[in-house]
């Protein structure tokens, strides 16, 4: 390869990691790349710190922050079980040295001898209703069963007590720690080393609260929690409403419900024709007699004179029907006698 190739490829290879190392220069810290600002107040615990629970010894709070516990019964306390922590700001001069993450102060919490349910919270105004937000923070613990066992050299955990260190977010902006309203990160014992929790919601309203929670189970010699860089930024806007469409879609009709058949009538029987009026026989015609033209010579019957009737009342009913029927004989004679001539 010809040197002025080398020369000139040497030099690309060398802009090109300056300017990726630039890059990587201007990048923010992990844990902050566009996220907006961040909405706590005093987010590094550094001054002022004041006393934050009224009438309660050795509890000073890097303001705005605010101490929370939960005081157990006078069984529990005298066991040394749910105490009142003492809460004060830790220094980089403390030992081991590494108590601060950041700046020159940290917060912390802890008791001797003993447990406690206690933390801090915030509550955090003027956010948008609907958009979600991620609180973050560092935590580190120190747990020592007892010292003089010789396990927890260079101020760091041996035996210790599991911690239950956790942070969450209330999406209402209330200041009960144990209202279930709260969205909580995953447990954790950051023992000996800074470890970072986060948890993300949404807000419910314009105010929300961030907490801090720890419960050391044993009653340990040392039950230390401490606390730095806290953060609260927005993760995501409220979601946009969905426009309505200009046309809006007709409604889909509902299918009908289709008739069911209805029940065919069985077929009615046939009226038959009505019979024929028996008719009462009509009398057959007989044949009338042709009259035949009277024989010019045809001796002409003679009238037989009828006799008087008697006298007699008994005889006269008889002899009317007897005069009649003779005389029917006689003319029925005279018809036989004209057709046998007429033959």
């Amino acid at each position: 390869m010809p040197s002025t190739c080398r020369h000139t490829c040497s030099r690309v290879v060398r802009i090109a990691l300056l300017v990726v190392l630039l890059g990587l220069a201007v990048l923010p810290p992990a844990g902050t790349l566009a996220q907006g600002p961040n909405l706590l107040q005093n987010p590094g615990f550094e001054p002022p710190f004041a006393a934050s629970i009224p009438g309660k010894e050795n509890c000073l709070i890097a303001a705005p922050w605010v101490a929370w516990f939960a005081q157990g019964s006078e069984w529990e306390t005298t066991q040394g079980y749910k105490l009142a922590p003492e809460y004060k700001m830790a220094t980089r001069a403390d030992y081991p040295g590494n108590r601060v993450r950041n700046g020159e102060l940290s917060q912390q919490w802890f008791h001797s001898w003993g447990n406690f349910q206690a933390g801090i919270y915030q509550v955090v105004p003027n956010v948008t209703p609907g958009a979600r937000y991620t609180f973050e923070l560092w935590v580190l613990t120190w747990s020592c069963d007892r010292e003089d066992k010789g396990n927890c050299d260079g101020a760091t955990s041996g035996d210790p007590s599991p911690m239950h260190v956790r942070i969450g977010i209330d999406p209402n902006g209330g200041g009960d720690p144990f209202n279930p309203a709260i969205v909580w990160s995953e447990e954790g014992n950051a023992y000996d080393a800074w470890t970072r929790f986060e948890v993300t919601a949404a807000a419910q309203g314009s105010t929300i609260s961030v907490f801090v929670y720890s419960y050391p189970e044993f009653r340990s010699q040392d039950n230390n929690v401490y606390v730095d860089d806290a953060g609260l930024f927005m993760a995501a806007p409220p979601p946009s409403p969905t426009p309505r469409p200009t046309n809006p879609p007709t409604a889909t009709p509902l299918p009908t419900e289709t008739p069911l058949p209805t029940a065919t009538p069985p077929p009615t029987a046939t009226p038959l024709p009505p019979t024929a009026t028996p008719q009462p026989p009509t009398a057959t015609p007989q044949p009338t007699a042709t009259a035949l033209p009277a024989a010019t010579d045809a001796p002409q019957p003679t009238a037989v004179p009828a006799k008087a009737p008697s006298q007699s009342s008994s005889g006269s009913g008889l002899l009317v029907p007897l005069a009649g029927l003779a005389l029917l004989v006689a003319v029925s004679v005279g018809i036989v006698l004209v057709r046998r001539r007429g033959r």
